[in-house]
Formats: C-alpha cells, structure tokens, sequence
C-alpha cells in the first residue's frame, strides 16, 4: 500500500490535508498552486485574496488542517519530500505566541502569521464597518458624517470591548502557562457576558461572575483560579500594549456582529439617519463569507502574496 493510499484511511487527524494535497498534486501544472490553512472557514478569506491577484489561468488550492499543530505537521512532511517549495504555502494565526512560547509556530518566508491574534483581529475595524453599514445594513445613501460617527463610536467601545476582555484573556494565559488544559475555551458565550446597546458596550454581570462563567464554559477547575496571577498578566499585557494583539479573534467577531446589529436596530437612538435601503441583521457566519471580502487586505498579507505565490508566476512567466 502506498503512502498516499496509507493517509487516506485516516478520515479525520493531521494527515488527511497532505492525504488530499499528495492526491491533488501534479508536478508538471505549473500554473497551479497550494496551501495550508488552520481552520476550515480560512480558504474562502485567503482564497479570495489570492484570487483577486493572480491571473485567471492560475490557480490556488487551500486545505483546512484542523489547527496549527496540523499545519506544522504537513509544513514538515512536505519539507521531507522532494517537491517544489515555492508553490507551497502556510497560514496561521498567532495566537497568543506574543506572550507564551508556542511550539507550533513556524519561521519562514513561505509561512504566513496575521499581526494579530487572527484574521478577525486584522480585518475587523472601523473601515471595515463603513463597508459593512454601506452594503448589508441598508446605509447605502447614509451622510457621511453619520458613517464617521458611527465609526468613532465603534472605536471607542472597541478599546472598552478588549479593556474588558483582558481578565478572561490573562485566565487564559495562565492556563496556558500553568500547562492547564480546559476542555475549550472556544465554547465561551461572549454574548451572554456583554451585550450593545445603541452602540454602547455594557457587562452582564459582575467581574467575578464572568470569570466564573469563563471556568465553566471552558470545563476549567475553578479551584485554579488565582486573581493575583491573572493580574500580573494583565499589568504584562498592559505595559507592552498589547490588548488588541491578544483578544481572542473569534470573541472579536461576536463584538462585532453585535455592533452591527445595534447600528442596524438602533440608528436612531445613535443619532444618526434612518437606512437609505434594504439591509438585514447579521450572524456569525457572516464574518468570513461575508464580511471579510469587504475588509482591506492587510499590508502584510498583501506583502506576503506578491513575495511568495505572485513571485512564482512572474518567474514562471518570465
């Protein structure tokens, strides 16, 4: 049996991607190339990104790996066979590798880390919220001075968003200092600990309640909790500004998404003019299909597209 034929009877782990890359890969289609992703919504954000430069007879094809250790895995695999390096890229999110040593990253000009703790920390800000109330709340004809108040109003709860954010984020690196491992902070409700109202941010609960709820959600031995650590790292995260950096992309999201969804219920409690046209409320499931193609592209990741993929076609090209 061979290699390939071996990954395939894995249905689900780390080598499925490089099961169906190794299947997919042909040597001599130039004008094909691939990468690796962590998480199975990623292609459509990079892929557009990607699309949206190269020519239409090139092309890329994503993997979702299921996480970055995946991602590391078949970086490596890759790396012990003799394939073409340079139509071969990666993409990860940083995490919290800015304040906690991470094994999983990987150094390398074929490898892709957002500046942020994910795409969502990167893409969702003020200017893409003008596109947002333009195109899907209904703000189409809106003055643009009520677009500029919102945004500033957006700024402001956003800071208010990862000041109160940073407790439950310091718990989180604790654990992962302390070697500590809930079942998974990613089941967090943060709708149910924060909610917007005419565009302001308010807690539901008290500080302790949160933290509570954080520990429980997560599956987390509340007995492990320690204030005095989770403020040492909040002072840590404080002097090297870097709240934004460490907040959680996918709890950014929902702030978000509630954002807009007061924008787009509560105009005029926020003072601004009534929708010029049809627009609609927005989920979670906007954020990568629908939202992120209307953010700018970050000028790292443009970056890295022209000095890797772009590069290899105008080579080919040449």
């Amino acid at each position: 049996m061979g290699t390939v034929d071996k990954l395939r009877q894995e249905r689900e782990g780390r080598t499925v991607p490089l099961a169906q890359f190794l299947d997919d890969y042909k040597k001599d289609a130039a004008k094909l190339c691939y990468g690796f992703v962590e998480g199975k919504d990623d292609p459509s954000y990079y892929r557009t990104v990607i699309k949206n430069k190269i020519n239409n007879d090139c092309k890329i094809l994503l993997y979702p790996s299921g996480g970055k250790g995946n991602v590391k895995y078949v970086y490596e695999e890759i790396h012990k066979r003799d394939l073409p390096n340079n139509r071969i890229v990666y993409f990860m999110d940083r995490d919290l590798s800015s304040v906690i040593e991470d094994d999983n990253m990987i150094i390398d000009s074929y490898v892709y880390i957002t500046d942020n703790y994910s795409i969502e920390n990167d893409i969702l800000n003020s200017d893409t919220l003008e596109s947002v109330m333009q195109d899907l709340l209904g703000f189409c004809a809106t003055p643009m001075e009520d677009i500029e108040k919102v945004k500033q109003l957006y700024n402001e709860q956003l800071l208010d968003f990862e000041t109160k954010m940073l407790p439950i984020m310091a718990n989180i690196i604790v654990w992962k200092r302390k070697k500590i491992k809930p079942a998974n902070y990613g089941q967090l409700k943060i709708n149910k600990l924060f909610k917007v109202k005419d565009g302001s941010l308010s807690q539901i609960g008290t500080d302790e309640e949160i933290i509570k709820k954080l520990y429980k959600d997560s599956q987390a031995d509340y007995l492990n909790y320690s204030k005095a650590d989770a403020d040492n790292v909040i002072s840590e995260i404080q002097e090297a500004s870097l709240a934004h950096q460490i907040v959680r992309g996918k709890y950014l999201a929902v702030f978000f998404i509630m954002f807009c969804n007061s924008v787009y219920k509560e105009y005029a409690n926020i003072g601004i003019s009534a929708p010029t046209n049809n627009g609609r409320e927005l989920s979670d499931r906007d954020i990568m299909e629908t939202i992120a193609p209307r953010a700018r592209v970050p000028q790292s990741l443009n970056s890295f597209v022209d000095n890797t993929i772009m590069h290899y076609y105008r080579d080919l090209a040449a």
